[in-house]
C-alpha cells in the first residue's frame, strides 16, 4: 500500500511544471482515498494503518467518504465527457488552450480556460501533439530566373489574398515518400492550394498553383517562395505575371524568408501523426494528409484567431467591410537568434575582406 501510494505521487508530480501541481496535488489525494478504500475492502485492514501508511489523515480519509458534490464539482462533471469525446475524436491533438477554444466554439456557454486546465489535469488528459525538430532540405538547382524578396519577412496581411506564401514538403510513409505541395494565405493560415503528388516536380507546383487560383478568382496577391528549381522556371514566373501577380523569392540561405509556410508543413505533418498514425500505402497516405488540411481548416482553433479556425476567419473577412486585423507577436527568441546570425556573417565577411 505505501509503495502504491508513493508511486501515485512520484509519477503525478514530480517533474511537473509547478502551474500543474495544485491540480495535480488534488488528484493525488483522490487516488490515494481510493486505494485506502479499495484496500480496506480487499485486505481487511484497519482505516487509521492504511491512513498512516499512505501518509494522510484519518480525518481526511472520512471527510473524503461523506464529501457532498459542490456546484463546481456538478459542473465539472458534466464538462468532463464533452473534453473527453473531444480528446477521443482527435486522439488527445489539444491541449488546455485549444480545448478551450474548441468547447467555446461548439456551445453558448464561454469556458474559462482554467477551468478547462484543472479538469483535464485532474483527469489525466493531456495533449499528445509534440513538434518534431527537423532540418529543412534544400536541393540546389540552376535558376532560370529569380526574384527579389518583396515579402521581406512582411508576414502580416490586411486582408486574404493580399499576400500567398508556398512551398513543397516531403512525408516518409513505409519506406516510401510523396510530396505535399501548399499555397497559404498569409492573412488567415488558409491554404488556398494543396496536392499532394509521388514526384516532386513541375507539374506539382502548377497544380497547386492552379487550385488556388481557381478557387479564388480574381486574386492578383503577392506569391512568396524559394528560390526552389520548379518556382524558377521561366514559365512558371510568365504563368504568374499573366495572372497579375507579383512573385518574391527567399534569398539564397535564408529559410526564415519564407518561415511561416516552412512551419506551416511541418505542423501539419506533426498533426497528421497524431490524428491518424502512420500510412502504410500512398494512397492511405495521401488521405490522411489531406483530411489532416480539413481537419485544420475548420475544426482547429488558433489562439492567434482568439479561438476562431482558419475557415471562421476567412469567412468573416471575405464578408466584411474592413477585415479584423490579427497582427503577429513579436517572438523576441527568433529575433534574437537571427540577429547573432547576421551579427556573425558580417563578422566573417569582414575578415574575409581583410
Amino acid at each position: 500500500m505505501l509503495k502504491k501510494t508513493q508511486r501515485i505521487r512520484e509519477g503525478a508530480i514530480e517533474n511537473t511544471p509547478k502551474i500543474a501541481q495544485p491540480a495535480l496535488r488534488h488528484r493525488v489525494k483522490i487516488q490515494i482515498c481510493q486505494s485506502v478504500q479499495e484496500t480496506s475492502s480487499d485486505e481487511q485492514c484497519s482505516i487509521q494503518y492504511l491512513c498512516q501508511l499512505a501518509g494522510i489523515s484519518r480525518a481526511s480519509y472520512y471527510k473524503w467518504i461523506h464529501r457532498k458534490p459542490s456546484r463546481v464539482d456538478i459542473e465539472d462533471a458534466r464538462i468532463l465527457p464533452l473534453i473527453q469525446a473531444i480528446a477521443d475524436e482527435n486522439n488527445s491533438l489539444f491541449g488546455y488552450q485549444k480545448m478551450t477554444y474548441a468547447l467555446n466554439n461548439n456551445s453558448d456557454v464561454k469556458y474559462n480556460r482554467k477551468r478547462i486546465y484543472r479538469i483535464m489535469a485532474i483527469n489525466g488528459i493531456e495533449s499528445h501533439f509534440r513538434i518534431d525538430r527537423r532540418h529543412s532540405t534544400y536541393r540546389k538547382s540552376t535558376p532560370q530566373e529569380t526574384k527579389d524578396n518583396v515579402l521581406d519577412r512582411d508576414f502580416n496581411a490586411e486582408a486574404p489574398n493580399l499576400k500567398w506564401g508556398t512551398d513543397i514538403t516531403e512525408l516518409k510513409y513505409a519506406g516510401d515518400k510523396l510530396y505535399i505541395s501548399t499555397i497559404l494565405d498569409l492573412y488567415d493560415r488558409y491554404p488556398v492550394g494543396v496536392v499532394v503528388s509521388r514526384r516532386n516536380d513541375t507539374k506539382l507546383v502548377h497544380d497547386t498553383y492552379f487550385m488556388a487560383i481557381t478557387l479564388n478568382q480574381g486574386a492578383t496577391p503577392l506569391l512568396h517562395s524559394d528560390r526552389g528549381f520548379q518556382y524558377t522556371r521561366k514559365i512558371f514566373s510568365r504563368m504568374l505575371e499573366n495572372d497579375g501577380l507579383t512573385q518574391s523569392m527567399s534569398r539564397v540561405g535564408h529559410c526564415i524568408d519564407n518561415g511561416p509556410v516552412e512551419s506551416f508543413q511541418g505542423f501539419i505533418k506533426d498533426m497528421a501523426k497524431v490524428l491518424f498514425g502512420k500510412a502504410h500505402t500512398y494512397e492511405e497516405a495521401a488521405e490522411i494528409i489531406y483530411r489532416t488540411y480539413e481537419y485544420y481548416i475548420y475544426r482547429y482553433p488558433q489562439k492567434r484567431f482568439h479561438g476562431k479556425t482558419a475557415y471562421q476567419v476567412r469567412q468573416e473577412a471575405l464578408t466584411a467591410d474592413t477585415p479584423e486585423q490579427y497582427p503577429i507577436a513579436p517572438n523576441r527568441k527568433i529575433e534574437r537568434f537571427w540577429d547573432r546570425i547576421e551579427k556573425s556573417k558580417a563578422k566573417h565577411q569582414a575578415q574575409a575582406q581583410q
